[in-house]
C-alpha cells in the first residue's frame, strides 16, 4: 500500500474511535468562521487530502514546465495577428477595452491555478484558471480546522502531517508585483468583490490576513465595489486609500458592472492602483491555449523532454474548426468527424468560460444530441479534449456512521509567480467537480 494509502486508512481507523466528536467540530467550526457556500459547510467530508514530499516535489516540475508552455503559447498566438484571430475568435470583442486598460507590466498574472484530477496514469491538467482563482484562504481556515481535531493529533504524531498553506505564497506574490510595478512602501491593500460568489465574507477576508501581512503588507480592507471612490489621484475602498487592490471579481462579472466599477477602471487607466491580477491576464486562461501546447503542429520551441511532459499531463485539445489535424494517436484526422465518432472519450468546452459552464461531457450524449453540441461549438469558440479517466477515491462524509462515500479528486495547485505554492482540492461525487454544484474545499498535508 501506498504512503497516501497507508495515512489514509489510519486516518479513518483513528476517525472511528473518536465518533461523532471530530465530526460535529468539523461542521460547527465552519459554521463559526462563515466557511460555508449557500449556508451550508464548505466541507462535507471528515478528512484532509494528502500528498507526499516526492508528489510535491514532481508536481513543482510539472507545474513549471506547463506554466512555461503556456506562456509560449500565449506569445506565439499574440505574435501574428492570423493566428490570434484563428485561436482566439472574438475573445478581443468580448473583453474589450479591459485587455488594454492597465500599463504593460507583469500580464500572465501573478497568481494562477491549474485545474486538474488524479487519474489512471497519474496527474492531469485539463486548464488554467488566470482570471482571479479564488479559494486559498478557504483551503488555510479549513487546515487550522482540520488540525484542531483529536484524528489529525493521533495521525500527525505518527505521520507527521505538515498543511499546506497558500496564503503566505499569495502574498510573496502580490508584494513582488506591487514592486514590479513600482512600490516601494509597504502597500495597503483592498479586497473587492461580489464575495458571496466567492464563498467568503468581507469580514472573514480581513479577519483571516495575517499571512498578506506577514509577507510585507502594510494593511487590508475588503468591501464591495458599491464602496469604491477615485478623486483622480488615489483609489478609496470602503473609505479607505489603497495602493493594491487584489479582486474577487470574475472578469466576465466585471464586464456586466462596467457602472459601478467605473472608480476602479479610472484609476487603472491613470495607473493610481496596482492590480492582481490584472484584466489582461484573463488570457492565458483561454482555453485555446491549453489545446495549442498539444499541437505538434505548433513551433512553440519547447524541447523534447518538455513536449513529453504536456504528453503526460495534458490530454489532446484542438479548437473546433473543420480542419485535418493530428489525432490522440499522432495520426493525421478530419477534426469533425473524429469529434463524432468518439463522443464516449470526448469533451466539448467554451474557451473562455468558468465553473463548468457550458461543458458537454461527450458520454453522457446520444449520437443525436451529441451531433447537436458539436454543431453548436461549431458556431462558439469551443474547444475539445479527450477524456481523462478520473480516478475516484473513498472518503468518510461526516455525518452520523462516517459513511463512505466514492469521490472525484479535483487537485488544483495554486501557482505564484510561476511556483507551485499547495493545492486547492475539491471533491464531489460528481464528474464535474465544483463547489458551487455540491463539491467540498479539503485542505491538503503533506505526509512525512
Amino acid at each position: 500500500m501506498s504512503l497516501v494509502g497507508r495515512v489514509s486508512e489510519r486516518w479513518n481507523e483513528q476517525l472511528a474511535k473518536t465518533g461523532l466528536q471530530d465530526v460535529e467540530h468539523l461542521l460547527e467550526a465552519q459554521r463559526e468562521r462563515r466557511l460555508l457556500i449557500r449556508e451550508r459547510p464548505l466541507c462535507t467530508v471528515a478528512r484532509p487530502h494528502f500528498v507526499t514530499e516526492d508528489e510535491l516535489k514532481k508536481h513543482s516540475h510539472v507545474v513549471n514546465v506547463l506554466s512555461n508552455a503556456l506562456v509560449r503559447a500565449r506569445d506565439h498566438v499574440v505574435a501574428n495577428r492570423e493566428r490570434e484571430a484563428e485561436h482566439l475568435g472574438r475573445y478581443y470583442d468580448w473583453i474589450g477595452d479591459l485587455m488594454h486598460l492597465e500599463p504593460e507590466g507583469v500580464d500572465h498574472g501573478a497568481i494562477t491555478r491549474l485545474d486538474g484530477f488524479r487519474a489512471d496514469a497519474g496527474m492531469n491538467f485539463v486548464e488554467l484558471n488566470a482570471d482571479c482563482p479564488g479559494g486559498a484562504g478557504h483551503n488555510d481556515r479549513l487546515a487550522d480546522v482540520f488540525q484542531a481535531l483529536e484524528t489529525f493529533r493521533a495521525v500527525d504524531g505518527e505521520f507527521g502531517l505538515k498543511p499546506l498553506m497558500l496564503q503566505p505564497a499569495m502574498g510573496k506574490a502580490m508584494m513582488d508585483a506591487w514592486r514590479e510595478w513600482g512600490g516601494r512602501h509597504p502597500p495597503t491593500v483592498g479586497v473587492v468583490g461580489w464575495f458571496e460568489s466567492f464563498g467568503t465574507t468581507a469580514e472573514a477576508v480581513t479577519t483571516d490576513a495575517e499571512p498578506l501581512r506577514d509577507a510585507g503588507i502594510g494593511g487590508i480592507v475588503a468591501d464591495v465595489p458599491e464602496t469604491l471612490e477615485f478623486d483622480g489621484r488615489r483609489l478609496r475602498v470602503g473609505g479607505v486609500e489603497v495602493d493594491l487592490l487584489y479582486r474577487l471579481m470574475l472578469t466576465r462579472d466585471v464586464l456586466g458592472a462596467r457602472a459601478a466599477l467605473k472608480p476602479l477602471l479610472d484609476a487603472l487607466r491613470q495607473n493610481a492602483v496596482c492590480m492582481v491580477n490584472p484584466f489582461r491576464a484573463e488570457l492565458m486562461g483561454h482555453k485555446a491555449l491549453f489545446a495549442l501546447i498539444t499541437d505538434p503542429d505548433a513551433d512553440l520551441g519547447l524541447t523534447a523532454a518538455e513536449r513529453a511532459m504536456v504528453r503526460d499531463h495534458v490530454p489532446w485539445g484542438r479548437l473546433v474548426r473543420d480542419a485535418v489535424t493530428a489525432g490522440p494517436d499522432g495520426r493525421r484526422v478530419d477534426l469533425i468527424e473524429h469529434v463524432l465518432a468518439n463522443r464516449e472519450k470526448l469533451v466539448l468546452k467554451p474557451t473562455h468560460a468558468a465553473k463548468g459552464d457550458g461543458v458537454e461531457l461527450g458520454w453522457h450524449h446520444d449520437a443525436s444530441s451529441w451531433e447537436a453540441a458539436v454543431k453548436a461549438a461549431l458556431d462558439a469558440d469551443s474547444i475539445v479534449q479527450e477524456r481523462v479517466p478520473m480516478r475516484s477515491a473513498l472518503y468518510p462524509a461526516a455525518g452520523p456512521g462516517l459513511p463512505e462515500r466514492a469521490m472525484f479528486e479535483d487537485t488544483d495547485p495554486l501557482i505564484a509567480r510561476g511556483q507551485l505554492a499547495g493545492y486547492l482540492t475539491r471533491v464531489s461525487e460528481m464528474e464535474i467537480v465544483n463547489v458551487s454544484k455540491q463539491g467540498s474545499v479539503v485542505p491538503s498535508f503533506v505526509v512525512g
